[in-house]
């Protein structure tokens, strides 16, 4: 009696009254507890409600079957399809809706239902492809931020190349678990072009200082991804040749490193041959071999010896030497290289050389530094006394004023047994060096002062022999 209750009291019921009687009947067949009615009657009543004008009442439908994973598909699915208000719980939750359902939907969504789509517990990497497709910010935010979304490399490629703009895109893609090395050079390509244009335009930096700038810093990073990259690095080379940056420039100043893993699939790539090979090749000592493989990837002429001379230099290199900072042995090997090379690309190359050992011996000099400092505070740390040690020695001073003391002549003093080692040597602190060094020179200066004679046309008769003996001795 419950469906036809239902029939024949729902055409009369306002909004609320419907909604109400939706829930119960829905309630109902999900619980199994309509008496002598079959579920298909109940079924039959709630198909109905898809019809009902009010979207309240088809929000309390799909609200009730948004985790039934019986629900009547038919049913499900048009709520589904339905306004996004209404079709937001099932879209987010329900396990009736399968991959092929939601890429559909995914198609003909507006972005609400999209973004439901998106914070579903479990997205597949098909279904997160078609969302990407509909180019929506929210919709990747979402998306990108949903650990249970599995979303392909070259999706995230796509991602970082629409959005990298916006930084929060670039928060939950950089907290992904995984994120490819195509996609991190892409986030650094974004991140570098909004830092170039706010230095460009509040004036910091001059045009071709700011684009050398610009340069070196998208270098360097790149270099840095790129020993990261692992698996990921044939892709990123891949991904550079097809962006026009897989540059000369950009293949030395990894070597310059002692890194030779993106100089390597470089040449693959550009060569056409297996990396494999190619490693076997830059092994080898015959300078010939390295020199054809290199004109083979279409490398330029004058960056042949220079080359053979890093990669030399770079296989000399311990293995924790070799990283994206830039080393000086391998640089000045570079540099002996190229003394004899006159005018045009050469000089310029030259000229790039002395420029990076300029950077990486300012780079070494500041480690050392560094270094010194912390032992510096080491040594002063190692001097200090603790709360405890100071009580002691308040104590001990007490003590020993109070005792009676008894002067003896030097003469009077024996040492039994072994001499007490020396105390440590304290570390001064700056300002008694700098207090020192003043002294020494203000005793300089008096010296030269008491040093200075009067010219012999100006002598004094009272002013003897004697004199000037006495004050030069």
């Amino acid at each position: 009696m419950l469906v036809k209750s239902f029939l024949a009291w729902i055409e009369n019921a306002g909004p609320r009254e419907r909604a109400e009687a939706v829930d119960m009947l829905a309630q109902a067949y999900m619980a199994g507890t309509l008496g002598d009615e079959t579920p298909g009657e109940a079924e039959a009543a709630l198909t109905i409600v898809l019809d009902d004008p009010a979207r309240a009442v088809r929000r309390t439908l799909a609200c009730a079957f948004a985790e039934f994973a019986a629900a009547p598909r038919h049913i499900v699915r048009a709520l589904a399809a339905d306004h996004a208000e209404v079709a937001a719980p099932l879209l987010a939750r329900s396990p009736v809706l399968q991959e092929a359902d939601l890429m559909d939907l995914a198609s003909t969504s507006d972005v609400l239902a999209l973004i439901a789509i998106a914070l579903r517990p479990v997205v597949s990497m098909r279904t997160s492809h078609a969302l990407i497709e509909r180019g929506e910010l929210d919709v990747a935010l979402a998306l990108s931020g949903n650990p249970g979304a599995e979303i392909a490399d070259r999706d995230l490629l796509t991602l970082a190349t629409a959005f990298g703009q916006d930084s929060r895109i670039r928060m939950v893609l950089m907290g992904r678990d995984r994120l490819p090395a195509t996609a991190r050079h892409q986030l650094m390509i974004a991140v570098s072009e909004s830092l170039g244009n706010f230095v460009t335009d509040g004036g910091f930096l001059g045009g071709m200082k700011q684009k050398r700038a610009f340069d070196d810093a998208l270098h360097q990073g790149t270099i840095e991804i790129a020993v990261k990259a692992g698996d990921d690095l044939p892709d990123l080379v891949r991904h550079l040749r097809e962006t026009a940056r897989l540059t000369p420039a950009l293949l030395l100043r990894g070597v310059l490193g002692g890194d030779l893993g993106l100089l390597r699939e470089a040449l693959a790539e550009l060569s056409g041959m297996e990396s494999g090979r190619v490693a076997s090749l830059m092994r080898s000592r015959a300078d010939a071999t390295l020199a054809a493989l290199f004109r083979r990837a279409g490398l330029p002429g004058f960056l042949e010896r220079p080359l053979i001379a890093a990669i030399r230099a770079a296989q000399e290199l311990p293995e924790e030497a070799r990283g994206a900072a830039l080393s000086l042995p391998v640089i000045r090997a570079t540099e002996a290289a190229c003394l004899d090379f006159e005018g045009g690309e050469d000089v310029r190359l030259l000229a790039l050389l002395r420029r990076y050992e300029a950077e990486a011996a300012r780079a070494e000099s500041l480690r050392l530094a560094e270094g010194l400092r912390l032992q510096a505070q080491n040594d002063l740390a190692a001097l200090s006394f603790s709360p405890e040690q100071m009580s002691d020695l308040a104590d001990l001073g007490s003590e020993a004023s109070e005792a009676e003391v008894i002067e003896l002549q030097p003469s009077a003093v024996v040492t039994i047994g072994t001499t007490a080692a020396p105390e440590p040597e304290k570390t001064p602190d700056l300002r008694t060096i700098i207090a020192d060094w003043k002294r020494e020179r203000e005793a300089r200066q008096g010296y030269a002062e008491d040093m200075r004679l009067p010219a012999p046309s100006n002598r004094d008769p009272g002013f003897d022999e004697w004199d000037i003996r006495r004050r030069t001795a």
